[in-house]
């Protein structure tokens, strides 16, 4: 959808109209098929990934916004993008989703991703889209802190990731041998 990547000539590249109509094709046929309570759409306009990032893909996205309000999502969740290539960098300078969240005019909840802590997930719900619904969600964090919820309800610090062990193939490493706080397991076995 963006210029960086989609270079064709057709009726699917070259305007804003044309490279937003597959995405927007594709989530209509989605919606027609499951229903558009059961479809959503994730997007993520400041993603250097890959290279994809174009100069101002703001216009591009409000466009799609816009094509993508009628159809009645179940949700959208947004991206606020904080890699490098493959690396992990700081959120600051970034380009902020904030401006899509008052774009989509509450049509139904977001979801918003992107190295978000307890506390500035909290302040972000409280304070900057309180007048949305915006659920923060959490993605390494889940994975190494299996008591998550626990940890955040409770204020137990939460576990590292480390992003070396990501996506290794058949290597439990890095998914399944983070432990439970020792918070959690009391509670636990008091309960």
């Amino acid at each position: 959808m963006q210029t960086t990547c989609n270079q064709r000539t057709d009726s699917w590249g070259g305007s804003i109209e044309n490279r937003v109509r597959f995405p927007v094709e594709v989530t209509k046929a989605v919606a027609a098929a499951v229903g558009a309570e059961r479809t959503a759409i994730r997007l993520s306009p400041y993603s250097s990934f890959e290279g994809m990032l174009m100069d101002e893909p703001e216009p591009t996205f409000a466009y799609l916004l816009e094509q993508l309000k009628p159809i009645g999502l179940a949700f959208l969740h947004l991206i606020e993008a904080r890699i490098q290539g493959n690396d992990d960098s700081d959120c600051g300078g970034q380009k902020s989703v904030d401006w899509m969240v008052r774009e989509w005019e509450n049509v139904s909840p977001i979801l918003i991703a992107g190295g978000f802590s307890p506390e500035s997930a909290k302040q972000s719900v409280e304070e900057k889209y309180k007048d949305f619904d915006v659920v923060i969600v959490f993605g390494r964090y889940f994975v190494t802190n299996p008591d998550l919820v626990y940890r955040v309800r409770e204020g137990v610090p939460l576990s590292a990731y480390d992003r070396k062990v990501f996506y290794t193939p058949k290597e439990p490493k890095g998914y399944i041998d983070y432990p439970l706080s020792q918070q959690y397991l009391q509670a636990a076995a008091s309960a």
